[in-house]
C-alpha cells in the first residue's frame, strides 16, 4: 500500500514537471487553458508622484518631466502554482508602455516604450520618464490628463496583462499680453492742448486677465494720466483699451518742448490678482509747439502799472511842452 502511494506521488510530481516544461517551451498556450488551473498572472500598476503634479505646469515653459512608478509582479493561485512559479524565476519580462490619449492642448512623450525586468518573488518597482509640454491655449488650472496603456505578454503559464492608467495634471496661468498704440505713438500739440493716446492690449494668456497701468516715467513739468486697470476676457483675439492723457507745461511764453513718456502694464489673473506676470511697456512722444498765455495773469497788474506810468509820463511831457 505504501509502495503504491509512493508510485502515485512520483507520477504526480513527474506530471507537474512535464506540464511545466511544456508550458515554458510553448508560450502560446491560451489563458483559458491555464488561468483557473495554474493561477499565475502578471500584473502592473502605473502611478506618478502626486506631489510633483500639485504644482501646475506652465504653458510654453520648460517641458515638465514626471517620474512614472511601474510596479510589476506575478499573482499566484493554489499551492502548486508556487512550485510552477519557481521554474520562471529569472525569466526576462518586457513591459510595454504606450500613450493612448491626452488633453488636446498638451504634448506628452515617454522616454522609453519598453522597459525590462525579470520574474522574481515579490514586486519589482521600475521607473520611466514622462515629459509633458503644455500649449498656451491650455485652460488655467483646468483638468489635464494622459492615458497610458501598460501591458505584458503571456510568458508560458503566466498570463499576460493589459490595462490603461489615467493620470491627471493641471496647467498653470500664463500671464501674457501684447500692447500697441493703434493710432500713433507721436503727437504734436499746442501748449494749451491735451494729447490722448489709446493703448490696445491683447490677452494672450489662458484666463481672464486684469491689466494694471502705471505711468513709469514723465518729464518734470509735464502731466500724464493713464487708466488704472482693465479686465480682458480669455479667448483668441480678446482685447481691451486703456487711455493715456498727456498735458505739456503751460507757463507763459513760446514753447518748443518734447517729452518721452513710458507706460508700464502688468498682467494678473482676474480671479486671483496675486498671480501676476512680467510687465510690458509702451512709449509715446509728445511735441509741444506754440505760444501760451497761461501765467499772463500773474504779471498783468505789473503791466497795467507800467502802462499807466508811461501814459502819465507822456501826458506830463506834452503839458510841459505846451507851456
Amino acid at each position: 500500500m505504501t509502495k503504491h502511494f509512493r508510485n502515485v506521488k512520483t507520477l504526480a510530481i513527474i506530471g507537474i514537471l512535464l506540464f511545466s516544461i511544456i508550458s515554458a517551451i510553448v508560450p502560446t498556450t491560451s489563458a483559458r487553458e491555464t488561468d483557473g488551473f495554474i493561477g499565475l498572472s502578471s500584473y502592473l500598476d502605473v502611478t506618478w508622484n502626486e506631489t510633483a503634479t500639485q504644482k501646475p505646469i506652465v504653458p510654453r515653459g520648460t517641458p515638465k518631466q514626471l517620474v512614472l512608478d511601474i510596479r510589476y509582479g506575478v499573482t499566484r493561485g493554489w499551492f502548486l502554482s508556487d512550485l510552477l512559479f519557481n521554474f520562471y524565476k529569472g525569466r526576462q519580462v518586457n513591459i510595454k508602455l504606450e500613450i493612448t490619449d491626452y488633453s488636446p492642448w498638451c504634448t506628452p512623450g515617454l522616454k522609453s516604450g519598453t522597459i525590462t525586468t525579470v520574474i522574481k518573488d515579490g514586486e519589482t518597482i521600475l521607473n520611466n520618464l514622462l515629459t509633458i509640454r503644455v500649449d498656451e491655449n491650455a485652460p488655467a488650472f483646468g483638468a489635464g490628463f494622459v492615458k497610458i496603456k501598460a501591458s505584458v505578454d503571456k510568458i508560458g503559464a503566466i498570463d499576460g496583462f493589459e490595462q490603461e492608467f489615467y493620470l491627471e495634471f493641471s496647467p498653470a496661468y500664463l500671464p501674457l499680453i501684447s500692447a500697441k498704440l493703434p493710432k500713433t505713438n507721436t503727437m504734436r500739440i499746442g501748449p494749451m492742448d491735451t494729447a490722448v493716446f489709446p493703448i490696445e492690449v491683447t490677452n494672450l494668456g489662458n484666463a481672464r486677465t486684469k491689466v494694471y497701468f502705471e505711468v513709469d516715467s514723465v518729464p518734470e513739468g509735464w502731466i500724464a494720466v493713464v487708466t488704472d486697470d482693465i479686465i480682458i476676457d480669455e479667448g483668441e483675439g480678446s482685447k481691451g483699451t486703456a487711455y493715456l492723457m498727456v498735458r505739456p507745461p503751460k507757463n507763459f511764453g513760446y514753447h518748443d518742448d518734447d517729452a518721452s513718456i513710458r507706460v508700464k502694464m502688468t498682467p494678473a489673473r482676474a480671479e486671483d490678482t496675486s498671480n501676476i506676470g512680467n510687465s510690458e511697456y509702451v512709449t509715446v512722444i509728445v511735441e509741444s509747439r506754440g505760444f501760451s498765455i497761461i501765467g499772463l495773469e500773474a504779471i498783468l497788474p505789473i503791466i497795467i502799472v507800467v502802462i499807466l506810468l508811461v501814459a502819465i509820463a507822456i501826458w506830463y511831457l506834452k503839458k510841459k511842452i505846451r507851456l
